[in-house]
């Protein structure tokens, strides 16, 4: 296939889907939902964070996991992620000035792009060479933290019911049940296959849980693959915050380490 296309489908699947979340207790305790869109103001108005995150999808027999963890700025311009794929290695993310560079460690087909450790994609740079706007998907890809988690909750609609006391990280926290309303979050997506499949999930039901200074420090959700054309898929999703206004001191690779991506060609893999 393309190696073009290759890093695109990867490197733009993690950047946007290091995301939002669900769960589940057991309580008729119903609360107001403008408890859980405080916390997600308050959540975001953090200058930065650290954050883990831990996806699992279950299709056509297989199972497949996803742990990632890392520090972003608020508004998701600088991050340092290391994502881990038990069957696969480890890569790094790094958002640095628009500009994001991926190192693909040890996986299967590292050494094959290009002899350099990095590969760097400029999503601005990329659409004026092919005719096309990534302006929303620089976006997406900038905003690969918590934040875009939030603006998942952003979605919240209904009722709320209040699960009980918890811990988070070592710390008390209250954990909610709510429902995201995906059409109110595809709105938010670009245009494109992604935002219509997001569209056709309707509601799903989340966790969330609100810390003593309430702050949302852990979502989790689980999606019903149906919707994308899996039929028996499952995807499962937790995301916790695990610390607010900390520094992200994130650099560049250095020049000589870098691959630009669109000068890559094609490969087999």
């Amino acid at each position: 296939m393309k190696r073009r296309g290759a890093l695109a489908g990867v490197v733009l699947a993690f950047a946007v889907a290091v995301a939002a979340c669900g769960g589940g207790g057991g309580s008729d305790a119903t609360v107001s939902i403008k408890t859980l869109q405080a916390a997600v103001s308050n959540t975001q108005a953090a200058p930065s964070s650290r954050f883990t995150m831990d996806m699992g999808i279950d299709a056509s027999g297989k199972s497949v996991s996803l742990h990632a963890e890392g520090v972003s700025s608020a508004d998701g311009k600088v991050a340092q992620i290391t994502m881990t794929l038990p069957s696969l290695g480890t890569m790094e993310e790094r958002v640095v000035d628009g500009t994001v560079y991926v190192n693909f460690g040890d996986m299967p087909f590292a050494s094959k792009l290009g002899g350099k450790p990095w590969i760097a994609i400029n999503l601005d740079a990329l659409g004026q060479k092919t005719g096309t706007d990534f302006g929303a998907l620089a976006d997406q890809a900038q905003s690969s933290g918590p934040q875009q988690g939030l603006e998942y909750l952003q979605g919240l609609s209904g009722d709320v019911e209040k699960v009980g006391d918890d811990t988070v990280a070592g710390e008390h926290a209250t954990h909610y049940r709510a429902q995201i309303d995906d059409a109110k979050v595809a709105q938010k997506l670009p245009e494109g296959a992604t935002r219509d499949r997001v569209a056709t999930l309707g509601v799903v039901p989340a966790d969330v849980w609100i810390d003593d200074g309430d702050r949302v420090v852990k979502m989790q959700f689980a999606v019903d693959g149906s919707s994308f054309g899996e039929s028996g898929a499952r995807l499962q999703m937790t995301m916790e915050i695990t610390d607010f206004g900390v520094p992200v001191d994130v650099q560049a690779p250095p020049p000589d380490q870098v691959t630009d991506f669109s000068t890559l060609g094609s490969i087999s893999t």
